[in-house]
């Protein structure tokens, strides 16, 4: 997927970016194509806002380490995906729009594009569905009005079919562990 992913990237580079949908199915996989994705980030001088667990953090942080130089490794920016979804206590699509919003705005004028990694988990998902087609809607319109590149992952296993189908409509590029497809 490595190779399948940059050129994924170069195409919504040339365009005003894209909003990717990743469904993973595999751990080992999952944390190669996050190491891929920000590697292509920094590489063409962008800076990457990384929401993340802390447990795959450490993994994928060990990998950049030996990828990445000094400089591109300040471009890298990570946020506890716990703290980033649920920075007003529950998940609000606004709450944490603004949030966003809040931690790319220092980047919006001095990088050439902005990436975004999140991996989005869930308590009760069935409580979130209609939340997160609100959060992703917004989503869009941002990536419209700043060529953003944010990259949305999800555990294939445990998202519901309906959470899967709104989400299939609110991006551009779904992506699983080995292949993409515009959508």
């Amino acid at each position: 997927m490595n190779e399948l992913l940059m050129d994924l990237i170069d195409d919504l580079q040339n365009s005003n970016g894209g909003h990717i949908l990743y469904h993973y199915d595999q751990m080992d996989c999952y944390i190669q194509n996050a190491v891929s994705y920000i590697t292509a980030g920094v590489k063409c001088g962008g800076h990457v806002l990384f929401v993340e667990n802390d447990r795959n953090y450490f993994l994928i942080d060990k990998e950049l380490t030996n990828l990445l130089g000094k400089e591109e490794l300040s471009r890298v920016h990570f946020m506890n995906n716990f703290d980033f979804y649920y920075s007003n206590g529950n998940f609000n699509p606004d709450t944490v729009f603004n949030f966003f919003l809040k931690h790319i705005q220092p980047y919006l004028d001095s990088s050439p594009k902005i990436f975004t990694w999140g991996l989005v988990e869930w308590g009760n998902v069935k409580d979130y569905i209609p939340l997160v087609e609100q959060y992703e809607k917004k989503l869009c319109k941002a990536i419209s009005e700043h060529g953003l590149i944010p990259l949305c992952a999800y555990d294939n296993r445990s998202t519901p079919p309906e959470l899967k189908e709104n989400l299939m409509r609110c991006h551009d590029v779904l992506i699983t562990d080995r292949e993409y497809k515009y959508l």
